[in-house]
């Protein structure tokens, strides 16, 4: 039986699976899950932000073997994520869903996480220990972080809805990251200033305890899973067959995966400079190391401010137009503070518009990614579900690393001393790297984002057409209708309502 195209799809699934439930309960389950990134950001970026200083300033490694280990923790990263990608699909096959699993992490990683701030404490600061705990933590969190996050496609299938589980994602995040700058770094420092390893380890205890809390609430608020094929609610029994053609080989030959890879590697390497920048550009370039704090500051209020303005416009606009908005607006933010370096009232503006940018830059490609996963469904007849999460994430973190490492090694070829006087050449790569950058990446990803037609009209009729076809579960051999390619290819334009954006892909499947 041949797939029926999107365009000859019946409506009625599609308008009952998007706009079913609207209410309040709808909402706080999607408020819900999205708690989650509060305990996940505290943990994850807590030890980002913390850990690099405990092994220097308390267990005295040398800046060399500290930063030895933490790479090899963020390489570690990129191996856990694929071994609990592996882990999810297999579990799923067996009927345990993604709720059971991040449930199943949640005390593991928690602990983890204690584990290293209690090192200290417990005598054990050999450097293997010390590697084996972070490890062991990097690990466990991966359990939890894969399954969360492939928990986003199936909390939803509504486009719409999708972009605000994005907005809420980002404010949990937010929020965690403002806890970890005014409680848990303060702490830290004064423990590791008074030697006080009793306090220390019972701050990681506390922050593990409340991450296992919020991580268990948001698996259990979140409710069962929702078949992001038909919209139904599918609970934990129908995991088995959802799964069935999920895995880590995605499609990288798609126009849409390889584009949201690239996507990726802008998120995790160039977008971030900034603020890995931002100290090295207030001591050495406009001289004001005292304000950097205050600018972090600033670009966290905007972040919140910003999920109060992009949220509300998911609704209204095309998540991939938004995201074009937001790294435009990041381009023209980032330029801005490179002109208003001698006002620092004018900075501290700058630093309120990129925050709001960042919301934007952040939260959107997770709704593109839920999304994502519907399209290839519909080309492919397989949901690569939690593979393509778990792709995503391997290259926002590898891109991560890749920075800190090209940003250690552009300091050190073009001369660069610590405490000392810069000269202009090292001065023009550090705001090279701080704004030059992260401008590049945002514009070339309003080139890429062009190319992408992920409209909420045209992913509601996807899904009916998902409904009505099954596409998941077709019979060897069936025919299949010509797929959707919501990635525009420059050599076959068609004309549509949308001239120079949208290519006519109902005509040409209605003809399939």
């Amino acid at each position: 039986m041949q797939v029926p195209s999107i365009r000859s799809a019946p409506r009625r699934a599609a308008t009952h699976s998007v706009t079913a439930n609207p209410g309040f309960g709808r909402e706080a389950r999607l408020l819900g899950y999205a708690s989650g990134n509060f305990g996940k950001n505290l943990v994850f970026a807590g030890a980002d932000v913390t850990f690099l200083y405990l092994l220097t300033d308390l267990f005295g490694l040398p800046g060399s073997v500290a930063g030895l280990l933490m790479l090899v923790a963020l390489a570690g990263d990129l191996v856990f994520d694929l071994l609990a990608a592996l882990l999810v699909i297999r579990l799923r096959r067996a009927g345990k869903g993604y709720r059971w699993l991040i449930l199943a992490g949640a005390i593991p990683g928690g602990t983890g996480f204690a584990l290293l701030y209690a090192l200290p404490a417990l005598g054990a600061e050999r450097v293997w220990m010390v590697a084996a705990a972070l490890l062991l933590f990097r690990g466990a969190y991966a359990v939890i972080d894969v399954p969360h996050n492939a928990l986003m496609a199936r909390m939803t299938v509504d486009s719409r809805a999708r972009g605000r589980v994005s907005g809420y994602r980002l404010f949990f995040s937010t929020t965690s990251s403002l806890t970890v700058a005014s409680l848990l770094m303060p702490t830290v420092q004064q423990a590791v200033a008074t030697r006080t390893l009793d306090l220390l380890a019972m701050t990681g205890c506390l922050a593990g305890l409340l991450f296992a809390m919020t991580i268990a609430f948001s698996a259990c608020a979140s409710g069962n899973d929702t078949s992001a094929e038909g919209g139904r609610d599918a609970g934990e029994h129908d995991q088995g067959r959802q799964s069935d053609g999920d895995g880590i080989a995605v499609p990288l030959r798609e126009g849409m995966v390889a584009g949201m890879g690239v996507l990726a590697l802008i998120t995790g390497f160039a977008v971030p400079t900034f603020e890995r920048m931002l100290l090295y550009m207030g001591t050495y370039v406009f001289h004001r190391p005292e304000m950097v704090s205050t600018l972090l500051i600033s670009v966290t209020l905007g972040q919140f401010l910003g999920v109060l303005l992009w949220t509300p416009l998911t609704g209204r606009y095309d998540k991939s137009r938004l995201l074009g908005t937001g790294h435009l607006l990041c381009a023209a933010s980032l330029a801005c503070f490179g002109l208003c370096m001698a006002w620092p009232s004018a900075l501290l503006a700058c630093g309120v518009l990129i925050g709001i940018a960042f919301t934007c830059v952040f939260m959107l490609p997770w709704g593109l990614l839920a999304d994502t996963v519907d399209f290839v469904a519909w080309k492919r007849g397989r949901r690569y579900e939690t593979g393509l999460f778990a792709f995503y994430l391997v290259i926002v973190k590898a891109g991560g690393a890749a920075a800190n490492g090209a940003i250690g090694w552009c300091l050190g070829s073009l001369g660069y001393t610590p405490g000392a006087e810069q000269s202009a050449l090292v001065r023009a790569g550090i705001l090279t790297l701080g704004l030059g950058v992260p401008i590049a990446g945002s514009l070339a990803a309003v080139l890429l984002l062009r190319r992408f037609d992920i409209g909420h009209a045209r992913h509601a009729r996807l899904l009916s057409a998902l409904s009505a076809g099954r596409t998941g579960a077709r019979e060897p051999g069936q025919q299949r209708g010509r797929p959707v390619v919501p990635v525009r290819r420059p050599l076959a334009p068609v004309p549509s309502r949308f001239p120079g954006r949208r290519p006519g892909w109902p005509d040409r499947a209605a003809k399939a």
